[in-house]
């Protein structure tokens, strides 16, 4: 199966990569060997059918990028070493990134727990294979998205990275009776550093006038994505969008629900004001 799917536009209009890192269901066919947990189980942690609600991307001039296989595999949301070193068998012959936030959660690119926190390994796993695993499925994404962004930063002038994903309801963690209310949507620009504010009040409108509520970097301010690709003094911007899932979809039996199409017919519209609006937006 392919690593990713990568769709350019017919017609390239502009410079904006959607990037969906967390939208596969595929795994390895040995993968189920190293684990006892269920393929529904170990879905529960990615954002499921997003890459379908941003599919008219590039029908509007712009690239759609989907990881093709799941996060409980393979996290490329993530710094490629952001790794706990209790995971692994054999020498750390490389130096890792073990005490990052994520990592202490247990959801480096090589993810330690599921959704559900159970133990996704039944033993520990060799460090040279969490190294091959790295060089096939999480390199080449990052290759591909590199180049998307890059290739036509001069014609353009700028670059833009819209790393497209969903977060559980609050009904479906089961918190809602001790948590502030919960946004529809969140954009994480990690605090105004990794892309234009005028950017980040547009995508606010945008939802807004679908009567969406937005917050902004809380509580998600950004993945590795946004920070490692969003320089806007360089003309690079990076925002990472949060969809709540039980906007368009049945968390317990993740399953599309009757919403889906309203949903997706406003991450087109963004699509498509994106694509008349970037310019002036940017000032370009």
């Amino acid at each position: 199966m392919n690593l990713f799917t990568l769709k350019k536009p017919a017609k390239k209009t502009n410079n904006i990569i959607y990037n969906c890192p967390h939208s596969g269901e595929l795994f390895p066919d040995d993968f189920f060997e190293l684990t006892n947990l269920d393929k529904d189980t170990l879905l529960l942690s990615g954002d499921s059918f997003v890459d379908q609600l941003f599919a008219e991307a590039p029908n509007n001039g712009s690239v759609l990028l989907v990881n093709n296989y799941s996060r409980s595999f393979m996290d490329t949301n993530r710094e490629a070493l952001e790794l706990d070193p209790s995971m692994f068998s054999g020498e750390i012959t490389r130096p890792l990134n073990s005490d990052s936030a994520k990592v202490r959660l247990g959801f480096g690119s090589i993810a330690k727990y599921a959704f559900t926190r159970k133990p996704i390994y039944k033993s520990k796993i060799p460090f040279d294979n969490a190294l091959k695993r790295i060089e096939k499925y999480y390199d080449p994404i990052h290759s591909e998205l590199e180049s998307n962004l890059n290739q036509n930063l001069k014609k353009y002038g700028y670059a833009l990275l819209i790393d497209c994903h969903s977060m559980p309801s609050y009904e479906f963690l089961g918190q809602q009776s001790h948590l502030p209310i919960q946004p529809d949507i969140v954009l994480g620009d990690f605090h105004g550093q990794s892309c234009s504010s005028a950017l980040t009040d547009y995508l606010i409108a945008h939802f807004q006038k679908y009567d969406l509520s937005v917050s902004t970097n809380a509580p998600f301010a950004g993945g590795y994505n946004t920070q490692n690709y969003g320089n806007p003094e360089e003309d690079q911007h990076a925002i990472q969008i949060e969809i709540k899932k039980s906007l368009y979809m049945d968390e317990h039996k993740r399953r599309q629900t009757e919403f889906f199409e309203p949903v997706k017919i406003i991450m087109s519209s963004l699509c498509y004001r994106l694509n008349e609006d970037i310019n002036s937006i940017l000032k370009k």
